[in-house]
């Protein structure tokens, strides 16, 4: 197998979560690096939970983070069709086959009488296997039961020998014999559910999973690390069908910053939650590219830092033998700062582009103001901000048409000396016609101070308090010229009346 083929396989329960987008990514990344295909399947044989609306829902979710895929529901491709849902007749057919080899029995024991067994034998200290009930039925006597009308799932013969797994991240990993019992590979329909052919119930997981990654010809497997225990269930069924499987690569866990099972109060949320808040898609797919994973040593990102790095630069260093076994930590406060990152660093003009639905959503219209003024805006502001949706809040000084007095700013115009350095500021800003400049605010402190006597916090803070109404924040010469010298005037005027 000459060409790369790797595949994300969800299941449509919901948005995607960072998990699952961090296992994308990582396929995405190891396709692109080497000129292969992903092939998105969506595994949806659990038809009580999956829904097509939560499939759109995370095919919507990979389009927002930017990654494309060569195969899949709705790109199509020489493997269709790519909704587990709609390839039952395919499984039946290598059901058969497996029953005409008799590796596979009718189990009719209920989901019941298959707790009461698992945990009496949990009681005895023993491993939890199937006893093997039905496997000692007679064929005839499995199909008596099945013309009576009774349901039966298919339940595989497991190989009692040792499974050898090399593994990219794991090395080398040994199934013992004996680690696992015979296993369904279709169980019985439940409610709402139709045989995938008469006799031989609904597919399961694993079997479904080995027969589509050797038809959608799979070159490896990248997944997370709790399927590991599953790989040897399906070693079993590739050596039953005679196909040589995959690579697999079983990348580490992420954890809570707590060290636990990540969860929602840790920051396991869907993708669609974190660009809603206003997190970039480059800096939540650069922060989980780096959860189990790091670049060769001695590299540098073009950024200056060694952990921020570009979708190229991801796609060009990415490797294998760069997971980690060890569990990745999901730490918020560190995708925050890297979002901020992002912001800082992305052309203003980008990010007013992609602010602009959350200053609309703050109910600005940004209609009155031309892009160019919004841009302008945004290179003043985006220092202060963490998130996207934390622009208009900070933008406020340059939208409000009433401005706020703020405690602190207050007490400052409060000072003996404030009320003249106002009027002095004022009167030199009067004195003018025509735009202002960043030069002629530049100058401002010294005019206003030479008239005044006045220098130091004693100058610069009334000067600030009584234009934004605020002690801290960007420079007034980035601010005033963007603002424009009528502006300033009524705002000087408006808040000198709040301090009164």
């Amino acid at each position: 197998m000459s060409q790369i083929r790797v595949r994300f396989a969800p299941s449509p329960t919901g948005h995607l979560h960072v998990g699952g987008a961090r296992t994308l990514f990582f396929n995405w990344l190891f396709a692109k690096k080497l000129g292969g295909a992903l092939v998105l399947r969506v595994e949806d044989t659990d038809q009580v939970r999956s829904t097509r609306e939560s499939e759109r829902m995370i095919l919507g979710d990979v389009e927002r983070l930017g990654l494309d895929y060569q195969e899949g529901p709705n790109v199509g491709g020489p493997h269709a069709p790519y909704r587990q849902s709609e390839r039952l007749s395919l499984y039946a057919d290598y059901v058969r086959r497996l029953l005409a080899e008799d590796r596979v029995y009718y189990c009719f024991c209920s989901d019941e009488l298959l707790t009461q067994k698992r945990e009496a034998a949990m009681k005895l200290g023993r491993t939890p296997h199937y006893d093997g009930t039905c496997a000692r039925l007679s064929k005839e006597e499995a199909q008596s039961r099945l013309k009576q009308g009774e349901k039966a799932g298919l339940r595989f013969r497991a190989p009692q020998k040792t499974y050898v797994l090399q593994d990219h991240v794991r090395g080398r990993v040994e199934f013992k014999e004996g680690m696992v019992g015979d296993f369904l590979v279709t169980r019985t329909p439940g409610a709402g559910e139709k045989e995938i052919a008469e006799g031989i119930g609904f597919p399961v997981y694993n079997f479904c999973c080995v027969i589509d990654d050797h038809l959608m010809e799979m070159s490896h497997v990248i997944r997370a690390e709790e399927h590991l225990s599953n790989t040897v269930r399906q070693l079993m069924l590739y050596e039953a069908f005679g196909w040589t499987p995959p690579e697999f690569a079983h990348i580490a866990l992420v954890l809570g910053s707590d060290r636990q099972k990540l969860s929602k109060r840790s920051g396991d949320v869907s993708v669609f939650e974190y660009i809603e808040k206003g997190y970039l898609p480059e800096a939540l797919l650069n922060f989980l590219s780096l959860l189990g994973w790091w670049p060769p040593a001695g590299f540098k990102p073009a950024s200056g830092h060694p952990e921020v790095l570009s979708i190229a630069e991801l796609i060009s260093t990415f490797n294998l033998e760069g997971l980690q076994k060890a569990p990745g930590v999901f730490d918020v406060q560190k995708l925050q700062w890297m979002n901020s990152f992002y912001i800082r660093s992305l052309p203003a003009a980008e990010i007013a582009r992609r602010a602009q639905p959350f200053f609309e959503g703050a109910g600005f219209q940004l209609e009155k103001h031309s892009q160019d003024w919004l841009v302008k805006v945004i290179e003043v502001i985006r220092g202060e901000v963490t998130l996207l949706s934390e622009l208009p809040q900070a933008a406020q000084l340059f939208l409000e048409s009433t401005p706020h007095l703020e405690a602190e700013a207050k007490v400052a115009l409060s000072e003996p000396t404030a009320l003249s350095v106002v009027e002095a500021m004022v009167g030199t800003l009067s004195a003018n016609q025509g735009p202002l400049t960043v030069e002629e605010v530049d100058g401002l402190p010294k005019r206003v101070s030479t008239q005044t006597g006045v220098k130091g916090k004693s100058l610069y803070m009334p000067m600030r308090a009584a234009v934004t109404g605020k002690i801290h924040g960007p420079e007034l010469k980035l601010i005033l010229p963007i603002l424009g010298r009528e502006s300033v005037l009524k705002r000087i005027q408006a808040l000198l009346t709040q301090a009164r």
